[in-house]
């Protein structure tokens, strides 16, 4: 009788500890998931994507009886509680107002205020032909051949940061290349174009 009751202590011993050894690990995965996410959320370059979730135990243990259970669901809403909240992701920033035109002395001058509005290093317009219509870079005319014999081929620009838009002109197309250390969405080339095509008709 002895011996058998000195087992069943045993037993319960041992679960005993495997309990609260899966209540240890479990706690510390919490408190490393909160220090994790702490530390992101503090950063001043954090984004909103979440911290990559801790690796998963090598042996999975007994699950632990209610009344011990109950004690990490405590301990997970009251960090919960304390996480601070995703900051919102800003805005991007609007175009600014510029005067295409007024104290512009020529067609050039209409496009470095062009390039200006839209943060563009260099704007070259070319015929759909190859040749140069205008640019703010020296020796652009053969960077416009080129470019005009890619969009032709429909081949992707030459280098990163550049960009093909038509515009419209006199009832035809001409070639409009935009370079940029910023990527340039579609909504944002579509601006580009409709000003060009007003230079264009300003001053041609």
């Amino acid at each position: 009788m002895t011996a058998e009751f000195e087992s069943i202590a045993e037993l319960l011993l041992l679960i005993l500890t495997i309990v609260c050894i899966v209540q240890a690990v479990l706690v510390g995965m919490l408190l490393w998931y909160v220090k994790r996410v702490t530390e992101f959320l503090g950063s001043p370059g954090g984004t909103a994507m979440p911290p990559p979730a801790p690796p998963a135990p090598a042996a999975r243990a007994p699950e632990p009886t209610p009344e011990r259970a109950e004690r990490p669901d405590k301990a997970r809403a009251a960090a919960a509680s304390t996480i601070p909240a995703t900051p919102a992701v800003p805005a991007s920033p609007t175009v600014p107002a510029v005067e295409l035109f007024g104290g512009s002395p020529d067609i050039q001058g209409s496009i470095h205020r062009l390039c200006e509005k839209y943060g563009l290093s260099d704007f070259i317009i070319a015929t759909m032909d190859g040749l140069l219509v205008v640019s703010l870079s020296p020796g652009a005319a053969e960077e416009a051949a080129r470019s005009s014999e890619l969009y032709r081929r429909r081949k992707k620009p030459y280098g990163p940061g550049v960009a093909f838009l038509e515009i419209d002109h006199m009832g035809g197309p001409m070639l409009g290349i935009a370079r940029s250390d910023r990527p340039l969405t579609p909504d944002r080339l579509r601006e580009i174009g409709e000003d060009a095509r007003k230079i264009l008709n300003w001053w041609l």
